[in-house]
Parts: C-alpha cells; structure tokens; sequence
C-alpha cells in the first residue's frame, strides 16, 4: 500500500470517527456561540458609557468583530491531541506506530484532519456568513483577496497549533499523569493567542514579547487578517512568519519527541 493510501484511509477513518458521534458535533457547534454571547455583554458593558471610543484600538464594532471571527478561529484551529498522544505514551498504544511504517506525527495529522473536517467547514461557513452579513450592513465591498489570504493564514495556524500541540505531548515521556497540566497549557495557550479577547489588552510590554513567540500568529493574527484589521503587506509578513514558526516547531518537535523515546518503556502496549 502506497503512502498516499495509507493516510487517506486514515483521514477517511477520522470522518468516520467524527460522523459517529453526531451529538457531540451538535454540541460542539452550539458551544461555538457561547463565548460570543458572554464577549458581546462584557464589551458592550465596557462601550456602553461612550460608544464611539476606541479600546486598545478597536472601536466597538470592529470589537464585536473580532469577538466573533476569534472565536469561530479559535475552534477550527485549536486541536487538543495533546491528550490522545499522552496516553498513547502512557498506556504503550505508541508500540504499534514503532513496528509500521507509519509515522506517528503524520497518523496524528491526518486522522485530526478527518475529524475536523466537516466541523472546520461548518466554522468557515459561518464566518463568511457574518463576514458578508457585516459588509452588507457596514455598506463596505467584501473583498476575494482578503479571504484568500484568510483561508491560507488559518490553515497555517491549523498546522502551527498541532505542531504546539505535538511538542507539548512530549512532556509526557516525563511526567506520567499531566492531564491537568494540559489543561491549564490549553486555557493558557488560547488566552496569549487571542482567542478570548484581542492581545493588544496586555499593553505594549507583553505584546512585544509576544512577537517572538508563535503564539500571536494564530488565532489573532487570523481574525485580524477576515476583520480587516491589517494591511496587505502586514498578512503577507504575517504568512511569512508562520510558515517560519512552523519549520521551528516541527524541528523543535522532533527533537523533543528523539529525546523522549528514549525514555519510552512501552509498558501495557
């Protein structure tokens, strides 16, 4: 069997795997607008005493906005396989990847690709839906370029975040009991990536450290990239970065994941 059918039967099991808990994708959709709604009181409170200030360089439309775009990102491109792959190492399922010719960070990749599939469609959708609802109202054209340039930087931060992902697992060749601890990285890792509000709220300081880590180049620098927020030279410097990043953490990765084997005893597997 060549590689290509062997990971297309594994995309294609991870559609599978998704389709067969329909409920759960209901859920997970409907979980979507949840923080939108608690986002849209909390800054509507803050705008209510002057409605035509800027925050943080947001006026309360483009706020609103971003409340939206970020968290319909937020869902498509964060990938929380850190637990699958700490128990694979945990339990010793990681035994049957050494003895394929199957490489494990690829099965990972595409099965994660199967499952979101039909999900990540359904958020695209739903951002163009309020992207076009928007340019309708605002009387603004919506533009093909800026949402080619969008669906390129989300599939980037996609790829960039299982890479985050993927060398966060690897802690678990140290630590056996860690689901807490991924936990608290996932909250933390969403928050610094702008997932539950714009970055820019953490003041000059923060966001300048935060330029130097792959963290920005995801979540908020997608929504701002659909909101309108950045200029065309901004997203294509952006663009550039995540593809940077995402050279830095696959090596980063792999490196952590060599050391790591090293101490894999397989038990249970």
């Amino acid at each position: 069997m060549s590689s290509y059918e062997t990971y297309n039967r594994i995309f294609k099991l991870g559609m599978q795997s998704a389709l067969e808990y329909r409920m759960d994708l209901i859920f997970s959709l409907f979980g979507a607008f949840f923080p939108i709604m608690i986002q849209y009181f909390i800054w509507s409170a803050v705008y209510a005493d002057n409605p035509d200030q800027a925050y943080f360089g947001y006026s309360y439309h483009e706020m609103i906005m971003y409340t939206i775009f970020a968290a319909f990102t937020t869902r498509i491109v964060m990938t929380h396989v850190e637990h699958e792959m700490a128990l694979d190492i945990k339990d010793g399922h990681l035994n049957r990847f050494l003895v394929r010719p199957i490489h494990y960070f690829s099965y990972r990749f595409f099965n994660l690709i199967g499952q979101k599939m039909f999900f990540n469609c359904l958020m695209v959708c739903a951002i163009f839906t309020v992207l076009i609802s928007y340019s309708i109202y605002a009387g603004t054209p919506l533009r093909l370029e800026r949402i080619l340039l969008f669906l390129v930087a989300v599939i980037l931060a996609f790829i960039l975040n299982m890479l985050i992902s993927y060398a966060i697992a690897a802690i678990a060749f140290w630590l056996s009991e860690i689901s807490y601890f991924f936990e608290m990285t996932g909250l933390f890792v969403i928050i610094i990536s702008g997932g539950v509000f714009p970055v820019d709220i953490f003041g000059p300081w923060v966001n300048a450290m935060l330029d130097y880590s792959p963290f920005k180049l995801t979540i908020y620098f997608a929504a701002n990239v659909v909101s309108g927020q950045l200029a065309r030279e901004e997203i294509i410097v952006g663009i550039g970065m995540q593809g940077l990043w995402i050279i830095i953490m696959y090596t980063l990765s792999r490196v952590l994941w060599r050391i790591g084997m090293k101490r894999y005893l397989g038990l249970g597997g």
